[in-house]
């Protein structure tokens, strides 16, 4: 115990000199919690965000998405907020990738090595690299293109000028990262594979054709009033979705003003665009002088403003923040809602439909959507399953029954179509396609009467009357090709299919909606 308390003691003094020191340096960069930084949580100031427990820095953030948004305007795209968010988005997903990326390559040994990127500069210069040796004035043959002889000579004998070094050094980190990259997307590709099964199952999918009858409802065609969706079956519905589709965020009330911006007409009010929103921007500069003089509302009353709008805004990127979609992306008015005590002002903030002004006047804490709000859309929901179910019912209470032209043309609901025709995999009128109707199709014989099948728009039962005889020989003389294009798309997509699932299970910390 003696020994517990004197370590205890040593643990206290030096929280108590991180906590000074913190104090005597500004609270650690802008205040930063001294707790957060000794134990590893969460630091918005520094941060902007967490990936694996490992922190992404704003600068290396910023950075990502700068570049995204020179992409963008190299592109020819306006580069307003929504552009600002997309690149945004963009270069998290980035960060996210290029952190998944370099653990696997580490973990499997892909680094690259400066022989490899020496032999491959040596052996494939880039044109891209090319460029640059000939733009920079070096290895140039007499029609001005590159010289792909004298620039081996000079590699192998060592005779690179001096004045190269730094490009080459921009491209060795490039192809670093490039070669390694490439590596690991060369070994998840070639992970694909196809067996002979997989041909012969394509084959039979799109060359044997078959001939149905087939007795159907489709879900329009019932009637809603048929169909019972009760209270108890709504409120069980939200109850076990609520976690994941009805929780809403912690939010901010705004009412606000849209000054508009009258649009030019003819060609001299396009002249004269930039006198009217300057003459716009001062009746908000007058207008919010009033607001903080006075009130909002005394403001609203003197300037004679026709509409004032209330909104619920959250910090998150989601539904653009509950911002009306006509404003545009309007990350400002959301930072100035969560930044700012009950009952300021926002400076004017420029709008797709005009110049706003923000007014805090009240804060919602988080939760669930009231299931009053949400109830016609789960009520909506349970009516198609409920048709579902309705029309499997029917249908398995008369499948026993085998003339099914008769018993359509008694019910109004059912329909019968005979004698249609398709590939196995392929598409019938009045039902459409499923993966189960295919499978179905392809483990059936002729004569045989299926069970209850459902596609999207359809339920049914069917008979197969007819259905072609496999043809080995124009199978045979499609194997190679079927095989072979099965066998790419299996490749081209081995290591997006990783890298997808493995975005999925990442563990990651997004507080760019906290600060941005």
């Amino acid at each position: 115990m003696t020994q517990l308390r004197e370590r205890s003691h040593v643990v206290l003094w030096l929280l108590l000199f991180f906590f000074i020191l913190s104090m005597a340096v500004g609270g650690l960069v802008g205040g930063a919690n001294i707790m957060d930084l000794v134990f590893g949580g969460k630091n918005v100031r520094l941060n902007a965000g967490k990936i694996n427990g490992k922190n992404i820095t704003h600068s290396r953030y910023l950075q990502q998405r700068e570049n995204q948004l020179n992409r963008m305007r190299r592109q020819g795209q306006a580069i307003d907020n929504r552009a600002y968010q997309n690149a945004g988005d963009f270069a998290w997903n980035a960060i996210i990738e290029r952190e998944l990326k370099d653990e696997k390559i580490k973990q499997l040994g892909l680094e690259v090595s400066l022989d490899e990127i020496y032999d491959f500069l040596l052996i494939t210069p880039p044109p891209a690299f090319q460029t640059d040796l000939t733009s920079a004035g070096f290895f140039l043959n007499d029609d001005g293109k590159f010289d792909s002889d004298s620039y081996e000579q000079a590699v192998e004998n060592g005779n690179i000028p001096v004045e190269l070094n730094p490009l080459l050094v921009n491209w060795e980190n490039y192809l670093r990262t490039w070669l390694a990259d490439r590596k690991l997307q060369t070994i998840y590709n070639n992970l694909g594979s196809i067996n002979d099964e997989d041909v012969k199952r394509d084959f039979i999918k799109k060359n044997v054709n078959c001939t149905l009858d087939y007795l159907y409802l489709t879900l329009s065609g019932i009637p809603d009033s048929l169909i019972e969706v009760s209270d108890d079956q709504i409120s069980e519905k939200y109850n076990t979705d609520k976690e994941d589709s009805y929780t809403v965020k912690e939010r901010k009330t705004l009412e606000y003003i849209v000054f508009q911006i009258p649009k030019p007409v003819t060609s001299d009010d396009s002249l004269m665009v930039s006198a009217v929103e300057d003459s716009v921007m001062q009746l908000v500069l007058d207008f919010s002088a009033d607001a903080e003089d006075y009130s909002f509302a005394e403001a609203v009353s003197k300037h004679e403003v026709s509409s004032v709008d209330t909104i619920d805004v959250h910090e998150t990127f989601e539904a653009n923040s509950g911002i009306p979609f006509q404003m545009g992306v309007l990350r400002p008015a959301v930072r100035f809602a969560f930044d700012n005590s009950m009952g300021s002002l926002s400076d004017p903030i420029t709008t797709n439909n005009g110049i706003a002004v923000f007014h805090l006047i009240g804060e919602k804490n988080s939760g669930f959507k009231p299931m009053a709000d949400v109830k016609e859309s789960i009520r909506r929901s349970l009516l198609r399953d409920n048709k579902k179910e309705y029309a499997a019912n029917k249908l398995n209470a008369i499948s026993g029954t085998d003339n099914w032209e008769a018993l359509a043309s008694s019910d109004s609901l059912l329909q019968f179509s005979s004698g249609e025709s398709s590939t196995l995999g392929g598409s019938f009128t009045g039902i459409g396609k499923s993966n189960q109707l295919t499978g179905t199709l392809l483990a059936m014989n002729v004569g045989e009467t299926s069970g209850v099948i459902e596609t999207f728009n359809a339920v049914l039962l069917l008979k197969m009357s007819s259905r072609d005889e496999f043809n080995d020989s124009l199978y045979q003389d499609n194997f190679t090709s079927i095989r072979d294009q099965l066998l790419n798309t299996e490749r081209n997509r081995g290591f997006t299919s990783w890298l997808t699932d493995a975005k999925k299970i990442i563990d990651q910390e997004d507080y760019r909606s906290e600060v941005y």
